[in-house]
């Protein structure tokens, strides 16, 4: 029984012939032209992040925005005391009127409605009642609300616009009307 198994076993081993030379692997050309793919691959994808990643970023300053607007909106209703929002070119802030001292006082302690910083590379731009608004560079010493939130729930039309520093489409756009309904239009959609 096993003396034809050796030689049936031989018989299905392909023989080479003289001279020629059996490959074992890749050429060094192949593994280069695999790595360059794959180095424009990852560059391509990495620099699509990050585009979109900072436009992502903005997108999500712009909800909070919205959200911060709207909440300040309906404490200025509960409270029946007249809220303002002011926009400066790297932060903005809420501000309370005071009837009294006939001032507006600042909302430094508030958790949700305190002073916030805009995130670097976004730069803001304000439209009041169809005008555009120069931002001005930082806070004057006492405040001045460009956009009045009142406790009756109406507001001052505006429309504010975050751009990504150097880009001319915007990435995010808030608007309202005088009745206080605000709409927010993220990626193409906000330069509509």
């Amino acid at each position: 029984m096993a003396t034809g198994s050796s030689t049936e076993a031989a018989a299905c081993v392909p023989r080479r012939a003289f001279g020629t030379r059996r490959t074992l692997g890749f050429t060094l050309i192949e593994i280069l032209v695999v790595v360059m793919v794959i180095g424009v691959i990852t560059a391509a994808a990495v620099l699509a992040l990050t585009a979109g990643g900072r436009d992502r970023d903005i997108e999500q300053q712009g909800r909070r925005l919205a959200a911060l607007l709207a909440l300040a909106s309906e404490e200025a209703v509960m409270q029946g005391r007249e809220f303002g929002f002011e926009l400066v070119a790297d932060s903005y802030r809420f501000v309370v009127y005071e009837p009294e001292p006939d001032e507006w006082w600042l909302l430094d302690d508030d958790m949700h409605l305190g002073p916030r910083q805009l995130p670097n590379g976004v730069r803001p731009t304000l439209v009041l009642e169809g005008r555009d608004l120069t931002v001005a560079a930082s806070f004057a010493e006492t405040p001045r609300p460009q956009v009045l939130l009142l406790s009756s729930g109406e507001m001052t039309p505006f429309r504010l616009t975050l751009y990504r520093q150097g880009q001319t489409q915007p990435a995010a756009s808030i608007e309202a009307d005088a009745i206080g309904r605000l709409s927010l239009r993220l990626g193409e959609e906000a330069a509509q």
